[in-house]
């Protein structure tokens, strides 16, 4: 990724450092922050820079993918070995050097798995079970999203009716680890029919168009609630605090566009619970590898196509149109195309 373009590149194979290593892209999905890196990687990287952190050379090309199922093709020094070559793993996108994380998949100097081949920490790594398709383990790092926004929740059994505003493939991954948790109450929100569809398949009970009708009108009234905004767009977090019953959480999970602002009267006189969320925890990570091992939690609405790297372009134009597509998995080894 260069300059919102997309070019295909020989680039040398990354040789694996101390406890890294070689692994094969199988297959890698196509991520909401991936299309905003996109679109505001100049932005971001400013932003960055702002906040303290180093900033990058964006000229060198970035190689995007950190939602990957890889396979063992080599170890570096300095590695256990306890799993073997040709291994399926999954794990957090970030490598481990000099006792710092650095993400994989958003520096120039780290390449993602949009490639053919990149770099894992061995001591991260998750074995993939035999049964686990390819297409269900490359989505566990954003159903790791969902599991850590559920438990950075109040969230008590199904004693709370639960709101999701917006149902890209976060807000699903929402519903359904609030299914699996044993919610029941659960209405989602979104402009788009087909994403709606697939926000009852994935586990809500009711899901509403934001402009027929409000999905606040769903909870019992004089009930808080627990309102995960996934939009990321502007407006929308000081409109939930508008409309949200007294003593209510909302959980932010989406990427925000830029800088927002809200009444704080309005949460202070309702005694809302504001909660920030990113990423997740080592042990969240896994529990999503094994609810989809289990069966546990219904992965497959969520994949609509594959494309190969000829295709990626076309594919981030087609996530444009939520009618389209939910997750676009990328197999590099592939020519195919949507």
């Amino acid at each position: 990724m260069r300059d919102r373009s997309f070019a295909i590149e020989d680039r040398p194979v990354p040789v694996p450092g101390p406890g890294e290593v070689l692994l094969k892209t199988r297959l890698c999905g196509i991520c909401g922050s991936d299309i905003h890196q996109f679109k505001h990687a100049a932005d971001i990287d400013k932003m960055a820079r702002e906040m303290g952190a180093p900033g990058q050379d964006l000229s060198k090309g970035m190689v995007l993918g950190h939602e990957y199922v890889g396979e063992i093709v080599a170890f570096g020094p300095d590695t256990a070995q306890s799993l073997k070559v040709g291994d399926r793993v999954v794990s957090v996108p970030f490598l481990l050097r000099d006792g710092a994380p650095v993400a994989i998949g958003a520096n120039v100097n780290v390449d993602g798995a949009y490639a053919e081949y990149f770099l894992g920490t061995e001591a991260l790594l998750l074995a993939i079970p035999e049964d686990v398709p390819d297409a269900a383990a490359a989505l566990v790092e954003p159903l790791g999203i969902a599991v850590h926004a559920v438990a950075k929740s109040l969230l008590d059994g199904d004693s709370h009716a639960c709101i999701i505003l917006g149902c890209g493939p976060i807000g699903l991954a929402i519903a359904a680890v609030l299914k699996m948790r044993g919610v029941t109450n659960i209405v989602a929100s979104d402009f788009s029919p087909r994403r709606r569809s697939l926000a009852l398949a994935m586990g809500a009970r009711a899901a509403v168009h934001p402009r027929d009708e409000t999905p606040f009108g769903h909870i019992p009234a004089g009930k808080p609630a627990i309102i995960f905004d996934c939009t990321g767009v502007r407006g929308v977090l000081a409109q939930a605090i508008i409309e949200a019953p007294v003593g209510s959480q909302i959980v932010v999970a989406g990427i925000p566009q830029g800088e927002d602002s809200f009444n704080p009267m309005i949460a202070i006189a309702k005694e809302l619970n504001l909660q920030f969320v990113l990423y997740y925890a080592p042990e969240e990570f896994a529990e999503a590898l094994s609810a989809i091992a289990s069966g546990k939690l219904d992965w497959r609405p969520l994949v609509t196509g594959t494309v190969g790297l000829d295709g990626i372009a076309g594919a981030f134009a087609a996530l444009e149109d939520p009618e389209a597509h939910a997750k676009i998995m990328i197999d590099p080894w592939s020519d195919a195309r949507l």
